[in-house]
């Protein structure tokens, strides 16, 4: 299954503590929103919907599935990704090697908790990951804005 998503990638890097010892993503409302986009594309794509907890409850609200259950794949997947970056002014390199973007592995994390409760119940179940940066108007960019495509597939057993 392949999902496309258009809109400014955001890595999920390392937490960071608050004044009163509370953890947060240093870019916590473009994760966010980048995560929300995810999300909204595999629903689209898959038909499935996301995991729908309310309170303390341990299962969908919507199909009664456990938690642990809950998701497109049950047993374990591949996860294949481009994540296409806007390229900046003043950049002439062909791949984004700076810390102007997030890390490959941050992206990697981002993707993988954004589909999870929908094509699988947690990303523990990503047994064989790729994920590669580029540039929008670079070599092997597959988009023509900036987003990322993921392809999600079950592996043999």
């Amino acid at each position: 299954m392949t999902v496309t998503v258009t809109g400014t990638p955001a890595g999920q890097g390392n937490l960071s503590a608050g004044r009163h010892g509370k953890l947060y993503h240093s870019n916590s409302a473009e994760l966010k929103t980048w995560r929300t986009l995810i999300q909204v594309a595999a629903v689209r794509v898959s038909g499935y919907h996301p995991l729908t907890l309310f309170g303390a409850r341990k299962t969908c609200m919507r199909c009664g599935k456990r938690a642990a259950e809950h998701g497109l794949f049950s047993g374990p997947v591949a996860l294949d990704a481009v994540v296409a970056l806007a390229r900046p002014p003043s950049v002439t390199r062909p791949y984004p090697t700076s810390r102007h973007h997030s890390d490959w592995d941050h992206h990697a994390r981002a993707l993988g908790d954004a589909l999870t409760g929908v094509l699988y119940a947690d990303d523990s179940q990503i047994v064989d990951g790729h994920v590669r940066q580029v540039y929008v108007d670079g070599p092997g960019c597959p988009l023509p804005r900036p987003g990322a495509r993921i392809t999600v597939s079950e592996m043999p057993r």
